[in-house]
């Protein structure tokens, strides 16, 4: 069988469904016509056509000549049509102002590219359960449904106990999800919660000051976080929540702490584990094979000794490494209360 042309899978597209239809019919077309539609679109609509059309995917000519039968010359001409976010893009900036085209792709890829789900998934939990305060039982039911176990979880232990129960009980009554109710949260999600959250850039203090004391110098954190417990503890308790050492890989779940190891490049992780606990030091060990292990052994023990500087340095690689993994969804990275629990 022929290797597919794209990395996305090649889908039908439903009769049911007019957006993809003009989709279709918008990629399959030359920038001329497209502009003579776009012209008689207004804006809210412009939108629209150009989430559905970055959302499509790859169409064979047969689905394209099914859907746009009397444009079938000019389709055949082209052969099948890949929608993508790039293409789309790349459309837009012909036929609107850059600041415009901007915004718009923003809105249709999410912050870092995200899906509006993916981006949820990685919101603090604190930001999400606020916002889920003033939604009804059954919208926040079905955000819940749609976000990663874990997350949801840690958002349900900040909502009050009587949304909470309500909340279970709509989850647990829900046998599936309308694609019409779906896709009308998505809209306010996107209105009424990202593209807001976006704006107002919605870390707050902590969050900064925890980033800040992530790229410091141990001695430098030790000496601040001292001053800040005094002073403002109930602060300094959520900065040690938000900050993320390089003990802390403790906490990546066992099940996929080899996916990061796998990912470190060896010469970093050799001078990193140099000044590792004992504990973290054999989890690394251990998620080798018996022979890498050994060589990793060996060479750690013989290697001379390290300025503190390019130990912290090479830590802090390691340290970005399980970030990025984390915000992939490829390792999943504990709270110290669900450590024991393994």
């Amino acid at each position: 069988m022929k290797a597919p042309e794209s990395r996305r899978a090649m889908r039908p597209v439903e009769k049911a469904d007019p957006l993809a239809d003009v989709a279709v019919l918008f990629m399959a077309l030359d920038e001329e016509r497209i502009q003579n539609l776009f012209d008689r679109l207004d804006e809210p609509e412009i939108r629209v056509v150009s989430r559905a059309m970055a959302n499509l995917g790859k169409v064979d000519i047969e689905q394209v000549e099914r859907v746009i039968g009397r444009f079938r010359n000019e389709v055949g001409r082209t052969g099948a049509v890949i929608g993508t976010a790039e293409s789309t893009e790349r459309l837009l900036r012909r036929l609107l102002p850059n600041e415009k085209v901007s915004e718009i792709m923003d809105e249709i890829r999410g912050p870092e590219g995200k899906t509006m789900w993916e981006k949820l998934a990685n919101i603090s939990p604190e930001v999400l359960a606020t916002y889920l305060r003033t939604e009804l039982a059954q919208t926040a039911a079905v955000i819940l449904a749609k976000l990663p176990a874990q997350h949801a979880a840690r958002v349900l232990a900040l909502l009050p106990k009587a949304s909470v129960d309500e909340i279970i009980l709509r989850m647990v009554r829900m046998d599936s999800i309308q694609k019409g109710v779906l896709q009308d949260i998505e809209q306010t999600l996107q209105k009424e919660f990202i593209t807001n959250l976006n704006r107002s850039y919605e870390r707050d203090s902590s969050q900064i000051v925890a980033e800040i004391m992530n790229r410091a110098d141990k001695s430098l954190v030790d000496q601040l976080m001292k001053q800040i417990e005094a002073r403002e503890p109930h602060a300094a308790s959520r900065i040690k929540r938000i900050m993320f050492t390089f003990d802390d890989l403790i906490r990546v779940d066992r099940s996929t702490f080899a996916t990061l190891v796998a990912e470190c490049p060896v010469d970093k992780l050799q001078i990193a584990l140099t000044a590792a606990s004992p504990d973290l030091r054999e989890l690394f060990l251990g998620s080798m094979s018996a022979r890498a292990a050994t060589l990793m052994r060996e060479e750690i023990e013989n290697m001379p000794g390290q300025r503190r500087k390019t130990v912290e340095d090479a830590q802090t690689d390691i340290i970005t490494i399980a970030k990025r993994l984390s915000d992939e969804g490829r390792i999943f990275i504990l709270e110290e209360d669900e450590i024991g629990g393994e």
